[in-house]
């Protein structure tokens, strides 16, 4: 099957990528899942998480700290390093700065047109309709149609902050910020997704 074809057979997939996978993305990936599931069921979509880092490094302390007062556990979480293989399965790929996605193209140019900073992607959904029964990976392929990578390196999208090493204050205010941009992400989502109802949740590299 092709990258670019979508796999009926299972869940839809989103990857949250930021550099170390060990703030920003597993908090976007934990509070993305959170939203997709109350508004599409458990299991319709799952999300997983990715950087550019070395693996198996577990999420920084603040950020587990801010996950836990929401009442999402990523204690256990350890990063994941991008590679070819991993990036090809998800039908949406959400970075946190606009180098990821420059970094995800330069690996697969395929993934690339799945790939967008999350404020971009917010911003694109909100202009653009699905076409009626094109599906997640249809439609995120549709929102970078006009985008070309030499354009893209200079476009001035919208990234996410890392709070990384920032006061308490500063850095539960970027959580905050995610969190609102998690919520109408899943919402957005939620409208061109028509799960089956016997989806299996399953993990995905």
């Amino acid at each position: 099957m092709s990258s670019d074809a979508p796999d009926t057979d299972g869940p839809l997939r989103i990857l949250t990528v930021c550099s170390h996978n060990r703030t920003r993305s597993v908090m976007t990936m934990a509070m993305l899942q959170r939203n997709l599931d109350d508004r599409l069921g458990t299991g319709a979509v799952v999300v997983r998480s990715l950087g550019f880092g070395p693996d198996d490094m577990p999420s920084i302390p603040d950020a587990v700290a801010a996950m836990a007062r929401r009442g999402l556990d990523t204690s256990a979480h350890r990063s994941r390093q991008v590679t070819e293989r991993n990036i090809e399965v998800p039908d949406l790929i959400l970075t946190a700065e606009l180098d990821h996605v420059i970094k995800i193209a330069a690996i697969s140019p395929s993934a690339y047109r799945r790939s967008m900073t999350m404020p971009e992607f917010l911003e694109l959904a909100a202009q653009r309709e699905a076409t009626s029964g094109i599906g997640l990976r249809g439609w995120t392929t549709e929102l970078t149609a006009d985008r070309t990578a030499r354009d893209y390196i200079n476009a001035g999208v919208g990234e996410i902050f890392d709070p990384t090493g920032s006061s308490p204050r500063v850095f539960e205010k970027s959580v905050v910020e995610m969190e609102e941009m998690c919520a109408l992400a899943a919402t957005l989502i939620a409208a061109v997704v028509d799960p089956p109802p016997a989806r299996n949740r399953f993990d995905f590299e």
